[in-house]
């Protein structure tokens, strides 16, 4: 989601849907967080948010995050200040407690991670051997999504294509609306589009896909943080969760794989 600070800000925020034959549906551009709610409807549904939806008043990073950089999947660490300086406050925390009002199963997504593991899955096919995780990790590391998110207001144009081509492994495309603003702006979109297209994608592997290919990390007290994942991964949560665990560095739950959690809708 985009910062809606000021009202005459260039961003946008994008929602997406893939329907159960990976199809895009209900794509709107919103500014405001009303426009976000009409555009997911009040169908329940799956909604998976590139955005904080949980801010504790701590120091450092949330439970998930800690697992997230044992994992080596970047992630913004959230703190009440560094929302305010950053972004001006959490706007996802009101609009999550929003979608779960109306129905909806809310988490957080990282549209980054969701991209890097579909080139991954270009080089290792699911159902393919699985890697010891020494050899995971080393190989996980050398995977780097294509820079496509605006910085300073403006996007990384050259990104945008290859970005599209990794979602195409993941939905239908066909339904991708033209661009409705010239220049930065029409890319500015195209990266928000790109962030929502990847949230949606993962919602649906998420309600269609065996448990070992998706992984649900934290909870929804501390932040919870859905993965597109492989079985390495999800052994390599697991690992570094119990020790995490042990250390008392975090308190979340064990479970991270859907064939563990059930449905989402069971979340």
């Amino acid at each position: 989601m985009q910062d809606p600070r000021a009202a005459d800000a260039p961003g946008l925020s994008a929602v997406a849907g893939i329907t159960p034959d990976t199809g895009l549906s209900g794509v709107r551009m919103c500014r405001s967080d009303g426009e976000i709610l009409q555009a997911v409807g009040p169908d329940p549904a799956l909604v998976l948010v590139d955005a904080p939806l949980v801010v504790p008043d701590v120091r450092g990073r949330r439970d998930a995050e800690h697992v997230l950089a044992w994992l080596d999947i970047p992630a913004f660490p959230v703190t009440p200040s560094r929302m305010a300086k950053v972004h001006g406050g959490a706007r996802g925390v009101a609009v999550a407690d929003a979608l779960a009002r109306m129905g909806h199963v809310v988490a957080e997504a990282l549209p980054d991670q969701v991209l890097r593991q579909a080139m991954w899955e270009r080089e290792h096919p699911p159902g393919g051997p699985v890697l010891d995780l020494a050899a995971y990790r080393a190989a996980w590391l050398g995977v780097r999504p294509p820079a496509f998110r605006p910085r300073g207001g403006r996007a990384h144009h050259d990104g945008l294509a290859p970005a599209r081509d990794l979602l195409a492994d993941l939905a239908d495309l066909t339904g991708w609306p033209p661009s409705t603003r010239d220049g930065d702006l029409g890319a500015l979109d195209e990266a928000a589009l790109i962030d929502a297209v990847a949230c949606a994608a993962l919602a649906r592997r998420c309600l269609d896909a065996p448990g070992d290919r998706w992984a649900v990390i934290g909870d929804s007290a501390a932040g919870r943080f859905v993965l597109a994942a492989c079985p390495e991964m999800i052994d390599r949560a697991r690992i570094n969760i119990d020790r995490l665990l042990s250390e008392g560095t975090i308190g979340i739950p064990r479970e991270v794989a859907g064939s563990d959690l059930g449905g989402p809708q069971s979340w």
